[in-house]
């Protein structure tokens, strides 16, 4: 059994872990996405970058090329004035220290701005971006060694940017597409995540709606651990409510049983001609009496079950009064006798009305069977006590000594009967840590043997 349940404790899926793969899953696919996205960006940027600097670069070179003789300055002009200025995107401009415009560029002049200088920073030793009226280029000082004499004018390279501009549009646009896309995604995810994390709970509001709709009667065991205490818990509720429900149903079924008995004395007690009005009033208040006693024993039964009943010694000779009183008006077409083998000062250890619910059931069966006579024996066994009901009826057969004391069983198909009696009865001694057995009567007939601790 403990080796069962360790293997559905190691086989049986965890919340948390549920939870946790299924977070950790989409955040690293997420971020393999983000990463893949990001290094595009980059390597656009990177190559971007690594061109200026190689444009950048082309003055240095050519300067290399002339100091080492491998092009003369004649060649060097010649290639200079075959160049197409029109056709860069590449301008120039001359300022003077007070923001003041020597010269410019013919591809500066067509956009008829005055004054650009005072629109450029006076260092912009870095790339800055300048947008004036439409015209939108980068613009950089050209740096170089201040020698004595030398004029303080800044000479300025500025580039187009609109071709850039459009396409930094386009890969935003296109990032933030991608961004979407991911983000989309993982809130597909995300929520297909939930759905399958918390299918548990789904499926334990399913069994609750089928054990509320009698369907299933308490919740499965293969729930994951985090839900093992409320699923415990929930079938220990449900089992509780279902004993309640047994012990409502028994307290009513044994109210029935023990009503019919009183009711059959009560049509006795109306039948007999021979008692005074006087007479048959008392003898029906105490019936009613005795009723209303056996209804708040039974309600107490359902509500706190057997063992709510105090314990105490209960005397043995009022109860057996009143029942034979009771079941001789019952039984008044069939006299019997009743034996009284125990001290009439004797008392059980045993609440006075689950007292009054044994004898009364087991006389009452002694009664129906008997021919004519019913003992009633009384013996001390030293820790326990011993009480007998016997009588010189057919007895009970050997195959129905022990199935008799289930509920809706019963010996005698013959007669009437609900095959509840015995069942209280068993139901009772047991909640005194007794038993009850059913043997053969010195009599020849039946014996009921109750076995009782004295404490």
């Amino acid at each position: 059994m403990k080796l069962g349940q360790l293997t559905l404790c190691q086989c049986r899926p965890r919340l948390r872990t549920r939870v946790l793969a299924t977070s950790i899953g989409i955040i690293l696919l997420f971020s393999i996405a983000l990463a893949a996205l990001i290094n595009k960006l980059y390597q656009q940027n990177s190559m971007a970058a690594y061109s200026r600097d190689l444009a950048s670069q082309i003055p240095m070179v050519m300067a290399q090329l002339s100091k080492d003789g491998l092009i003369r300055a004649d060649q060097l002009t010649a290639w200079i004035q075959s160049l197409d200025p029109s056709s860069s995107d590449y301008m120039s401009v001359l300022c003077t220290p007070d923001n003041h415009t020597l010269w410019t560029s013919r591809d500066v002049q067509a956009f008829n701005i005055d004054d650009i200088c005072t629109h450029i920073p006076n260092e912009a030793k870095k790339p800055q971006y300048l947008s004036i009226a439409g015209f939108n280029v980068v613009a950089q000082r050209l740096s170089s060694e201040k020698q004595p004499g030398d004029s303080e004018n800044r000479l300025f390279v500025l580039r187009n940017v609109d071709k850039q501009k459009q396409q930094l549009a386009d890969l935003e646009a296109e990032t933030w597409f991608y961004i979407s896309l991911l983000f989309v995604s993982a809130s597909a995810l995300v929520v297909a995540a939930c759905h399958w994390s918390f299918s548990p709970l789904r499926r334990l509001a399913r069994e609750l709606i089928a054990i509320t709709e009698s369907r299933q009667q308490t919740l499965d065991n293969d729930y994951p651990d985090e839900l093992q205490d409320v699923t415990q818990a929930l079938n220990r509720m449900i089992t509780q409510r279902e004993k309640q429900k047994s012990r409502y149903r028994h307290a009513m079924d044994d109210l029935a049983h023990s009503l019919k008995t009183r009711l059959s004395a009560t049509n006795a007690l109306l039948d007999d001609n021979h008692l005074s009005r006087e007479q048959l009033n008392k003898r029906i208040l105490e019936q009613v009496s005795q009723m209303d006693d056996m209804v708040q024993y039974q309600l107490k039964r359902a509500l706190v079950g057997q063992c709510g009943l105090k314990r105490e010694d209960s005397p043995l000779t009022a109860p057996i009064d009143s029942l034979t009183g009771m079941l001789d008006k019952a039984y008044r077409d069939k006299p019997v006798k009743v034996v009284r083998a125990f001290d009439e000062s004797a008392s059980l250890p045993v609440h006075r009305s689950d007292l009054m619910e044994l004898l009364g059931n087991l006389l009452e069966n002694a009664y129906r069977f008997c021919l004519e006579t019913v003992q009633i024996r009384l013996d001390d066994h030293g820790e326990v006590w011993q009480l007998a009901i016997e009588d010189d009826g057919p007895g009970v057969p050997e195959q129905y000594r022990e199935s008799i004391f289930q509920r809706g069983v019963r010996a005698d198909q013959l007669n009437p009967g609900t095959g509840i009696g015995l069942a209280v009865c068993d139901e009772i001694i047991a909640s005194y840590d007794g038993n009850i057995h059913a043997s053969d009567s010195p009599l020849q007939g039946a014996a009921f043997v109750l076995t009782i601790p004295k404490r």
